[in-house]
């Protein structure tokens, strides 16, 4: 999505090393804790798993993905086969700006 057609999320940008736990990820992303780890269980988000800690924790990548989602979940009603499927043609299509850009 370009910045004209991208909606507005929440201004998130944190350190760059940065891993949140899941609460904290669920609610910026704005959905519910159990809809996170469906995400999870789906290929939708990759969060690090801290055995040690025992729980799921997200970087920043993975809270825009999540903020995406959500989006495509309430705002346009699209289902998790569809948002799958949107996640990976953004995903194509970010990678052949990539190769283009050089």
């Amino acid at each position: 999505m370009n910045s004209a057609t991208e909606p507005s999320f929440q201004d998130f940008s944190p350190d760059p090393e940065a891993l949140l736990p899941i609460d904290t990820a669920a609610q910026l992303a704005r959905m519910p804790r159990h809809f996170v780890l469906i995400c999870c269980q789906h290929g939708l988000v990759a969060p690090h798993h801290d055995p040690a800690e025992g729980g799921y924790y997200f970087n920043r990548h993975a809270v825009r993905a999540l903020q995406r989602i959500e989006y495509l979940r309430t705002n346009c009603g699209v289902n998790l086969a569809g948002i799958e499927m949107i996640m990976k043609l953004m995903a194509d299509v970010e990678e052949l700006r990539a190769t283009v850009r050089g």
